[in-house]
């Protein structure tokens, strides 16, 4: 069953083999969400459809700052012809961390930082807990952590929470056109 995400809008376009799996996943609520609890939406995703965390893919909106003095590099917030940083995305299996400084160096720049939520939904069109590399607003570029490489297939966010695509290592990598690097681990 197909339901009409913009990332699986673009992978039928774009004609990249995959299936869709829809699950369930708990909401906080009462007492735990007072706590400020969270639910760690790849998680649950990877529980809920009974993959292993290490093939459960997220989806990290990161801005980019070039190095200092490059071409065109971003101008100081409020200065004249400010341009905003780049945005980029980088993917890695959900038991993992991001060492930013490593999503940094794989993109070739100064440094990355995460995107607030609001600012995650401006740029992608999707939610946190269901932000997928495919179909995004505009295309951005994607780094994929190098444990892809040994994994024959993986999951990830279908544009919605609730479900999720299962496709090829080599598909996701081609189909997003991205970069492999190690962009886990310790800062």
């Amino acid at each position: 069953m197909s339901i009409g995400t913009p990332a699986l809008v673009h992978l039928a376009r774009e004609k990249i083999p995959h299936q869709v799996h829809q699950y369930e996943i708990p909401e906080t609520d009462g007492p735990a969400q007072a706590r400020g609890a969270r639910v760690h939406y790849g998680v649950a995703a990877a529980e809920a459809l009974g993959a292993p965390p290490g093939q459960m893919f997220k989806t990290l909106v990161v801005s980019l700052e070039p190095p200092a003095g490059a071409q065109g590099a971003q101008s100081a917030p409020g200065e004249r012809g400010a341009r905003p940083p780049e945005i980029g995305m980088a993917l890695l299996a959900v038991d993992r961390e991001a060492s930013l400084k490593l999503v940094a160096r794989a993109f070739g720049v100064r440094r990355a930082a995460l995107l607030d939520a609001a600012d995650v939904t401006k740029v992608t069109g999707y939610v946190i807990g269901g932000v997928s590399p495919f179909g995004t607003k505009r295309p951005l570029p994607v780094v994929i952590d190098d444990a892809v490489l040994s994994l024959p297939r993986v999951f990830l966010s279908a544009g919605q929470r609730g479900t999720s695509i299962e496709m090829a290592s080599a598909d996701l990598i081609r189909g997003l056109d991205a970069h492999v690097a190690p962009i886990s681990g310790a800062e």
